[in-house]
């Protein structure tokens, strides 16, 4: 074996230990590649509702931005008396927005499954279609598939027609199923399953519809529609406080009773609103599962529970302000 003596004679011109090359030779001789093993890189996890931090997160661990009558939005063409925003749901998809309060109800003209709709108090101030809507909800999540959705109904409907409009819609297929009582699966788990959707509503469970979780056995919310920024509290004003999903509910309402979007900017301020939810995740030992708003143009409810989310506990070092890994 010419080709032994003269790698050999080669190492020992380098000043190569001979004793290596020879556990070479004799790796090479029994059939065995040496190989050199080398480190690779941790590999890079893709984000979770905007972030890789809450993959690995359950559900109840994660905040997420929620708009209230997200379907009520003067570009849609409700009232003012009914409308709760500017812009409409697929713009909120577009900013961010992961979480959406929605009012089923029959509509104007007829209460067949078809007709059920979108509306805020009476659909003569407003509606949309629920079909239609939700199929645009079905759309934006096929094309973001990191995303854990939520949505909460307020039902004035048979829950038939809540079946028929996730049917028709197409979402059914990504909705998550969870027993009262057990922990909530991770992000990464229900993405990966493709049950990335939850629904909550505004009543009583039915097991014929395991699906629709009745939120006040499942969560509980702060109050809603204050009159004044200081009159905002943590307090526990409907449901279980001692599950793990809650809803910090933010906007104001005006002399009339209707959200008012004159101060909106006030409420949904970024200091204004990381504020609160550390008072509130310091007072509960949980930060908010959802940061509720109207009039979402005016705030920034979407870059604070991406700084909640970048925070294990309240007393943290608040991270930088920035834009979002993904939308």
């Amino acid at each position: 074996m010419q080709w032994l003596t003269i790698l050999r004679d080669e190492a020992m011109s380098r000043n190569i230990d001979p004793a290596g090359i020879s556990l070479i030779v004799a790796l090479l001789l029994v059939g065995l590649s040496p190989t050199i093993s080398i480190p690779l890189e941790e590999e890079m996890v893709e984000p979770c509702n905007g972030l890789s931090e809450n993959c690995n997160h359950r559900y109840t661990e994660v905040s997420y931005p929620e708009t209230h009558n997200a379907h009520s939005s003067s570009d849609e063409g409700y009232n003012f008396l009914a409308a709760n925003h500017r812009q409409n749901l697929t713009l909120q998809w577009d900013a961010g927005y992961r979480a959406f309060m929605l009012d089923i109800h029959h509509s104007r003209y007829s209460e067949s499954l078809e007709n059920t709709s979108f509306c805020h108090g009476t659909c003569s101030l407003g509606s949309q279609n629920a079909v239609e809507l939700l199929s645009v909800i079905h759309q934006k999540m096929n094309s973001s598939t990191r995303d854990v959705v939520t949505l909460l109904f307020e039902v004035h409907v048979p829950y038939t027609h809540i079946e028929y409009i996730l049917n028709m819609s197409g979402l059914m297929e990504k909705v998550h199923t969870q027993t009262l009582g057990e922990k909530w699966p991770t992000l990464t788990s229900m993405i990966d399953n493709q049950r990335n959707l939850v629904v909550f509503i505004e009543g009583g469970f039915d097991p014929q519809y395991p699906y629709l979780h009745n939120f006040v056995e499942h969560g509980w919310t702060t109050n809603y529609a204050e009159k004044n920024p200081e009159d905002m509290t943590c307090d526990v004003h409907r449901g279980d406080a001692s599950q793990p999903v809650w809803h910090m509910n933010n906007w104001l309402s005006n002399e009339r009773g209707t959200s008012d979007w004159t101060r909106a900017y006030i409420v949904n301020d970024y200091d204004f609103l990381l504020d609160r939810s550390l008072d509130c995740w310091e007072l509960h030992g949980s930060k908010p599962t959802f940061v509720a708003v109207d009039w979402w143009t005016d705030g920034d409810a979407v870059n604070v529970t991406r700084t909640l989310n970048l925070m294990n506990h309240w007393s943290d070092e608040i991270p930088l302000r920035a834009a979002t890994d993904s939308k």
